[in-house]
């Protein structure tokens, strides 16, 4: 199999963020996407010591093992490296792994801010590599079924949406100190740029981008329990986000997403339109220690096609499918997903639809969401040159 024009045989991957002890979002969604994929083949994980590194190859079953992350990069068998570190450490390891001349996954967020993003996609461009964001869930079977069941007027004209996202992880659990920048304002701000920005950009994959928005950002949890601490910690992050806005292909949208629920609402879509409804949801229970909250899986589509109809179970028909059985259901699926369109790119010398450009587009959303929250006001979205083609 030529799957690039340089190398024979599948993409070569190196991963770091894999570790074998505790819960590791690369552990329990990567590697079982990547090792279910003929297009892919996992190579090399890197960790921050050599016996850590060592236990992970041990557990997945990758073949090399590198203490230095440095190393890896070195690596001259490696196609693509897989970022799937907490946050703050996203911007230093995908830069390094595009000075090294790699492709390179990068988990949502990019970077903490969007002039780290900008520089991190230009420096991607400048290089010549290919670069994948890990907003996943755009490449759910659901959103490309319901985006052509709204093409083909299920629900007429779309009228109004409605978002909804609440996790209570950090009502529920103490948090340890090293994750107390999630609710930093100025380092983690998990509530806007990891549940907000999952959670936006879904809503944009299924019906398109905001022209104009508002915004509240609200901390209304003012302290989270520290993990093994005698004290609470004070919270500046929003945990409760509100948007509302004038969607570009038309019709009005809202969005509310918040981090300290009494339940899990992993996931809840309602589209309105002049002669029926669309509504997705999640029923994924996971245990508050293993999910993370931007990314539901096990999403189900319910359909009302008129008014006086009863609502209909619309179960995604498997063409939807592009992965093959063999990946497994809930944390990995849309994952392979996301992959496999980054290989199918590559086979054709296509561009990813998901790269870091699109990354930068989503980090400007939340600017804009931060702006009209500050404000008190409603703010423009800025547009890329093709969605002003597709919205004129």
């Amino acid at each position: 199999m030529n799957i690039r024009p340089d190398r024979q045989g599948p993409i070569r991957v190196g991963i770091v963020g894999a570790r074998a002890d505790g819960f590791r979002w690369g552990s329990v969604a990567h590697v079982p996407a990547l090792k279910a994929l003929p297009d892919f083949e996992l190579v090399a994980v890197a960790s921050t010591s050599q016996s850590s590194a060592e236990a992970a190859a041990h557990a997945h079953g990758i073949p090399l093992a590198f203490g230095d992350y440095a190393g890896m990069l070195r690596h001259p068998d490696l196609d693509l490296v897989c970022v799937t570190t907490n946050m703050m450490t996203h911007f230093d390891l995908t830069r390094q792994a595009i000075e090294a001349g790699k492709d390179v996954f990068c988990e949502w967020p990019l970077a903490p801010s969007t002039s780290q993003a900008i520089e991190l996609r230009d420096a991607a461009r400048a290089r010549g590599v290919r670069t994948l964001i890990g907003l996943q869930n755009r490449c759910a079977p659901e959103v490309a079924y319901v985006r052509d069941l709204i093409g083909q007027g299920y629900v007429g004209d779309v009228m109004s949406v409605v978002h909804q996202r609440a996790n209570d992880q950090t009502s529920q659990l103490a948090l340890p100190e090293s994750y107390l920048y999630i609710v930093d304002r100025d380092r983690g701000n998990a509530g806007l740029t990891i549940l907000g920005g999952h959670s936006l950009d879904i809503m944009d994959a299924y019906v398109g981008p905001f022209c104009d928005l508002q915004a509240y950002l609200e901390v209304l949890l003012p302290t989270v329990t520290v993990e093994g601490a005698g004290a609470d910690y004070p919270v500046t992050a929003p945990d409760h986000v509100l948007v509302q806005g004038r969607l570009a292909h038309g019709g009005v949208a809202t969005a509310h997403m918040t981090m300290t629920s009494a339940m899990d609402k992993p996931f809840h879509l309602e589209i309105s339109g002049s002669t029926g409804l669309l509504a997705v949801t999640s029923k994924e229970r996971l245990p508050p220690a293993e999910r993370q909250p931007g990314i539901p899986s096990d999403m189900r589509v319910y359909g009302l096609p008129g008014q006086g109809a009863d609502f209909e179970d619309l179960a995604v028909p498997t063409s939807y499918r592009r992965v093959p059985d063999a990946v497994p259901q809930g944390q990995p699926y849309n994952v392979a997903h996301l992959y496999q369109q980054y290989a199918d790119a590559v086979r054709a010398g296509a561009p990813n639809p998901l790269d870091f450009d699109h990354a930068v587009r989503i980090h400007q959303l939340l600017d804009s969401v931060n702006e009209a929250a500050e404000k008190r006001t409603r703010v423009q979205v800025p547009r890329t040159p093709d969605q002003a083609r597709k919205t004129a």
